[in-house]
């Protein structure tokens, strides 16, 4: 059976990480000297696409661009391992177990008085 051609969509990077917002600025940036760029290369109303410093400009925005797909997948939310998961009932179990049997000696030392 053949695999389903539909990708799953990319994760948006969090907008309050500081790498996140160090890597958009560097995009604004890039976008504007893009822009400059473009603006340089277009003559009689025509764009050369061949410019060499366009052709940089793109290459450099795209780079960055990736970057920042690159950090969404990394500060994407992980989920903890399975062996962390069995581990957190059996410990979350123990201190309601003991928690009785410490305030029994207690109840007997009130009795006593």
């Amino acid at each position: 059976m053949a695999k389903s051609k539909e990708k799953k969509k990319a994760p948006k990077p969090p907008e309050n990480a500081p790498t996140v917002i160090e890597i958009r600025k560097e995009l604004g940036a890039r976008k504007e000297k893009l822009s400059k760029r473009k603006e340089a290369a277009t003559k009689d109303g025509k764009l050369n696409r061949f410019d060499p410093k366009y052709r940089l400009a793109i290459k450099r925005l795209k780079r960055a661009q990736r970057k920042l797909a690159a950090e969404a997948v990394r500060l994407k939310p992980r989920k903890p391992p399975a062996e962390a998961i069995a581990a957190a009932p059996a410990a979350a179990a123990t201190p309601t177990a003991e928690a009785p049997a410490a305030a029994a000696p207690a109840a007997e030392a009130e009795k006593k008085s």
